[in-house]
């Protein structure tokens, strides 16, 4: 098997043969053998694993990782098993509802605990405060854990360099950014702890993020929920990133638009590449200062 620098690296190739039938297989095949190399993925494997058997057809082979996924501890909320359209060759089978049921009452339960979580990069000993100020948003079906180890050379760079992790759990250690307003929250919480209202002058904050944690960061920065300097975002994903043009309002209503600065990383082979594109140009002809970035190919 191919070595990769990041598990980020991995999924990308992984996701990109989900979009050929004829290479189903192929994505199926590299996520078994992946399995046992990155453990703290597990979850998001058997998901990617179930949903490949179940668009080739194999539903046999579907049910059974659903239910190995189960064993193992893990969970989905009823309404995401049921409306992903990778599954809907699972809809109708008896075996399938009795699957979302067990999974759905535990789902239920561990939202009842989830809360949001912030986790510091340790700092060199030689820092001198006031540090300028980087809050990371994990991708979806990720966690702070995860994220932190893409996001380590900030802390080289100078930055003190803080994980937040969405409340909005669908698996043991998995969480997404589905819902904006409720993901403001936990940031904005999160942010106040990190900087009381009462704390002295502090260095630039910016906000990064990866995937729908990119699309966060925008969002995020556009609404203007906290005070920030500007994003840093790597391979944007989610609506806002499929139809660009919903982000006009927030454009055309943000009032600190012309001192904020992003960068937007994207890979030549990554899924909206051309989508980061059109973003780039949309955000500097309304007067965001925006850089794009892209990186060399993914090697294999």
């Amino acid at each position: 098997m191919p070595e990769y620098e990041s598990f980020d690296d991995f999924s990308q190739l992984v996701l990109s043969y989900f979009d050929d039938k004829s290479t189903l297989q192929t994505a199926y095949d590299l996520l078994t053998e992946a399995a046992p190399r990155f453990p703290e993925q597990e979850a998001l494997i058997y998901n990617w694993r179930f949903c490949a058997a179940a668009m080739m057809n194999k539903t046999d082979l579907a049910l059974q990782l659903i239910q190995e996924s189960l064993d193992a501890g893990f969970f989905w909320s009823t309404a995401y098993l049921t409306s992903d359209e990778d599954l809907k060759s699972l809809y109708n089978l008896p075996e399938f509802k009795r699957l979302t049921e067990v999974s759905e009452e535990r789902y239920r339960e561990a939202r009842k605990n989830s809360k949001p979580l912030s986790l510091s990069l340790p700092l060199p000993e030689d820092a001198e405060p006031p540090l300028p100020l980087l809050l990371i948003l994990h991708g979806n079906k990720s966690n702070a854990q995860c994220a932190a180890k893409s996001w380590k050379s900030a802390v080289r760079e100078g930055w003190h360099t803080v994980l937040l992790q969405s409340s909005q759990i669908v698996s043991p250690f998995s969480f997404v950014w589905d819902d904006l307003e409720l993901g403001a929250q936990d940031i904005k919480a999160s942010y106040e702890q990190l900087i009381p209202s009462d704390a002295p002058e502090t260095g630039p904050v910016v906000v990064g993020g990866f995937s729908k944690g990119g699309e966060m960061a925008i969002w995020l920065t556009l609404k203007e929920i906290i005070p920030l300097d500007g994003f840093i975002v790597v391979n944007p994903g989610g609506p806002y990133i499929q139809n660009v043009d919903r982000l006009l309002p927030l454009l055309e209503e943000c009032k600190s638009l012309n001192r904020l600065r992003g960068w937007l990383v994207t890979g030549e082979t990554d899924l909206n590449h051309n989508k980061v594109k059109t973003l780039h140009q949309m955000f500097n002809s309304h007067g965001l200062n925006c850089e794009l970035i892209t990186p060399p190919r993914y090697r294999s």
